[in-house]
């Protein structure tokens, strides 16, 4: 099941069909310009959206020049593969898939890699990130994550790389 929150990303294989007229079904992948293909009407961005927002905008686009009220449905057949790196002190580092349809948190992504060595700095932990074009690194103390003492947790996103230093006793 989708959460209502999720949001369309490229990759991600489409179907759409309009209620009463089986000639408009449309289904594909989402396209590198975050698009669709959809009969009469062309391409329709709608990467970033819901899949009810999706809908609605294919809905109005039909219904602009074509017909009085169309009724869209719009589901998520297959995700598109969301990848991060894990490297240094963890059991298995390298490139690892991440579910597209919940985020995870740090800790769940160590946990992907097999969890930390026993001499992992937990303290440490550096994600970089690209932000708008920049690259960005965060400094990230797992350990207080882990124990509780830290409520706010860091969610990671596709692309990041996650580097957990090893510890000088």
């Amino acid at each position: 099941m989708v959460p209502s929150d999720y949001q369309i990303r490229t990759g991600d294989m489409i179907q759409v069909s309009v209620f009463n007229e089986p000639e408009l079904a449309a289904g594909g992948r989402v396209r590198k310009d975050g698009t669709i293909q959809c009969p009469l009407i062309g391409s329709i961005k709608i990467q970033g959206l819901s899949q009810i927002a999706a809908a609605r905008v294919i809905a109005d686009a039909y219904r602009k020049d074509y017909l009085v009220h169309p009724e869209v449905n719009l589901f998520v057949s297959q995700f598109s593969v969301q990848r991060i790196t894990i490297l240094g002190q963890v059991q298995r580092p390298g490139s690892h898939d991440l579910p597209s349809e919940k985020d995870l948190t740090i800790l769940q992504v160590l946990g992907l890699a097999g969890g930390p060595t026993r001499i992992a700095n937990l303290k440490r932990v550096l994600v970089k990130r690209i932000v708008d074009g920049t690259e960005k690194i965060f400094k990230v103390d797992v350990n207080s994550m882990a124990s509780g003492s830290q409520t706010m947790m860091f969610y990671v996103r596709e692309d990041d790389v996650i580097t957990v230093p090893e510890s000088f006793f």
